[in-house]
């Protein structure tokens, strides 16, 4: 039976037929024993993923950051085990979204904060669960010292000083609750995938118990990310390490561009902020980093489903850039973006009230960065591909001097019209 992951991506394929650029060929001579036009396109190939494997580099929060964070955790752990008088054993904190996915980028705006994303798992003994909103407010009032500020779900905590602030939800493991309080929670949201990670959240606006799952959501980028996509060769590895050579890792956070799933992300989340800061689309309604990760990763995991195979990790990247906007399910009218661990819950939720500023400026962006990988693709040349993509990507020029930006016009939003009936 075919997967909702590969229906998703055979409709997107009807819809757009060609890649972004001709110049990515296929290496059908390559199996034939056409051994030298082979070598020629895969160092054209490599000046691709040199230059952008640096820009990948460039935008990952570097290893001290990442260690500042983990001591915040448990700052954080203390905190709640000494104002609430709980065993530090019944608490469970762990990192989340793009952390827990080695997605994680800088901000292009330099002095700005990153944000860290953790779950908290309380032992349910300890807590009353049919009391939603005091369980989250003793949360909040354990953390008064850290100046800790409600939001929806979750806690935001600023780490004055510090180069990240903290969002912290508060949980219970979900196969913990009675059926009771099971039965009281939203009945549109059940446990689709990774049922063992799932959680209880508070969500304030409604006091009561939501199902969330922002564990199963890592567990399914990362195994998806293992999943092979790529047709590995010998002659493949060595032009890819002569082009990669020089390129230094970050520890910690180090992606290779052939883990092009988490690659994509990355680098298309740091074209949706660089868009933002130059005014192409409203940094109030750009797409969220979880709209970006649920489709490319849908997107791969239907490439997967369906035994499609590439050469080089610049044509899988050239591929998941094109199908991406072609995911967005519109079913009766509505946008939607499917959770895909929790059934029934839509990221794209608020898409739908706001007569369309959101979904304007997801097109807009997947435009502007279809137009973008276009021009880079088009280049040749070493220094003017460097050049290009530290332009596209706000990374400075490695002699300094100036940001590397230059004014870009905004593109013609596309016509593209979301998927439909796919449910």
């Amino acid at each position: 039976m075919i997967t909702k992951s590969a229906e998703l991506v055979k409709h997107a394929e009807q819809k757009c037929p060609t890649r972004l650029t001709q110049s990515l060929e296929s290496f059908a001579a390559l199996r034939e024993g056409y051994i030298a036009g082979a070598i020629n396109r895969l160092e054209e190939y490599g000046l691709w993923a040199k230059a952008l494997s640096e820009a990948n580099s460039h935008i990952a929060v570097d290893k001290e950051e990442i260690a500042a964070a983990t001591d915040a955790y448990n700052e954080v752990a203390d905190y709640l085990a000494t104002n609430l008088s709980w065993p530090p054993e019944s608490i469970s904190i762990k990192p989340q979204g793009s952390v827990s996915t080695k997605t994680l980028i800088r901000s292009p705006y330099g002095s700005e904060k990153f944000d860290i994303d953790a779950v908290c798992k309380i032992d349910i003994s300890h807590i009353e669960a049919d009391n939603p909103v005091s369980f989250f407010e003793s949360i909040g009032q354990a953390l008064k010292e850290l100046e800790a500020q409600p939001k929806r779900r979750c806690w935001k905590i600023p780490f004055t000083g510090r180069k990240f602030y903290l969002e912290f939800t508060p949980s219970i493991p979900l196969n913990t609750i009675s059926e009771q309080t099971l039965h009281s929670m939203a009945p549109r949201y059940s446990v689709a995938r990774y049922g063992e990670t799932a959680l209880a959240v508070v969500d304030m606006p409604t006091e009561s118990w939501k199902t969330s799952n922002s564990e199963g959501m890592s567990k399914w980028v990362n195994d998806t990310s293992e999943r092979r996509l790529l047709w590995s060769n010998v002659m493949e590895a060595h032009a890819y390490d002569r082009a990669a050579a020089s390129i230094s890792p970050v520890p910690d956070q180090t992606v290779d561009i052939t883990d092009t799933l988490r690659v994509a992300i990355r680098l298309f989340k740091r074209h949706r902020d660089m868009c933002a800061r130059r005014g192409i689309i409203d940094a109030a309604t750009k797409p969220i980093s979880v709209i970006i990760v649920t489709l490319l990763t849908s997107c791969y995991e239907g490439l997967a489903d369906l035994g499609r195979s590439f050469e080089h990790p610049i044509e899988l990247l050239d591929e998941l850039a094109t199908l991406m906007p072609h995911l967005v399910l519109e079913l009766d009218g509505k946008y939607r973006v499917d959770n895909p661990t929790v059934e029934g819950e839509n990221f794209a939720e608020k898409w739908n009230d706001d007569n369309g500023e959101r979904y304007k400026s997801f097109m807009t962006w997947t435009n502007a960065l279809s137009a973008d990988l276009q021009s880079i693709l088009a280049l040749k040349d070493p220094q003017a591909i460097s050049i290009r993509v530290r332009d596209v990507f706000g990374i400075a020029a490695p002699t300094g001097g100036g940001n590397g930006l230059t004014t870009i016009q905004p593109p013609a939003p596309r016509a593209t019209p979301a998927s439909r009936g796919l449910a």
